[in-house]
């Protein structure tokens, strides 16, 4: 059970980081937003390519910011896989993977004090895990969905306990955020990132049933799953917070109160 409960965390988190990535377009521009995420921007991208070239593709550009008359500032690759269906399944999966390493590398040289904070001071309360398995009853669904919010909390909480004058820390935190928000490639195929997501959740799952160890791999790394699923979600709330204030700013100042309209037609 824990295997499809991974699945549906990891492609939770998939969608949080196109979501991010998407809003964080809209209220920046694309430019600014990949160069803040340029470390993600980098693995993603480069293991793109290589994942297009191993199956044979050809590479005819390759920019990580695109600035020019008619660009908007993404990354501008244009990479093609030989194999119509497979070869963007395995470039995605090449970039997911990447990702992931590069974040698991992270995790091992860096994120010893965050995930301290995050997980060993919460544990009073619960709010510092994932559900290991899928909700099967009304109230369990409804008892998972305020967990969201507990995450949050939780990372906000984080956030104020970390001693940020190690520079371990903060490093760890911009890594984790780039490498989780550029999961998936820009300008990609969407089906292909997903379809890779499937990939790696269905190895992981058979390699569970004919490992019988690995549970203890899937429990040693659910904290860090745990806190990258809740950075992100963190980021997407909010964003979408600060796009609804800019939009309301934006129909404000556009459209006068009635009360004031009425008004000054007296």
């Amino acid at each position: 059970m824990i295997y499809a409960a991974f699945t549906l965390w990891l492609l939770l988190l998939t969608f949080a980081g196109i979501g991010v990535y998407k809003l964080g377009c809209r209220l920046i521009g694309p430019g600014w937003l990949n160069r803040l995420l340029l470390p993600g921007t980098v693995v993603s991208e480069m293991a793109y390519i290589f994942g297009c070239l191993i199956m044979g593709g050809e590479i005819r550009q390759a920019k990580l910011f695109d600035f020019d008359a008619a660009g908007d500032g993404r990354p501008r690759t244009k990479a093609t896989a030989k194999f119509k269906t497979i070869g963007p399944l395995v470039a995605s999966l090449m970039a997911v993977l990447a990702c992931g390493m590069a974040i698991l590398i992270a995790d091992r040289l860096l994120g010893g004090p965050v995930l301290k904070a995050f997980v060993v001071r919460g544990l009073l309360d619960g709010s510092t895990s994932l559900p290991r398995e899928l909700p099967s009853t009304w109230p369990a669904l409804w008892s998972q969905a305020h967990g969201q919010l507990t995450l949050i909390r939780r990372m906000c909480e984080t956030v104020g306990e970390l001693d940020w004058r190690q520079w371990q820390g903060p490093v760890f935190v911009y890594l984790a955020m780039c490498l989780s928000i550029r999961l998936t490639p820009a300008r990609r195929n969407l089906r292909a990132t997903l379809g890779a997501v499937l990939v790696i959740a269905g190895a992981i799952a058979l390699t569970g049933l004919v490992w019988r160890k690995f549970d203890a791999v899937i429990q040693d790394i659910w904290p860090l799953l745990t806190y990258i699923y809740a950075t992100v979600l963190t980021a997407l709330v909010g964003l979408l917070i600060i796009q609804g204030l800019a939009t309301l700013a934006a129909a404000i100042r556009k459209k006068p109160l009635a009360g004031r309209s009425s008004a000054a037609k007296e």
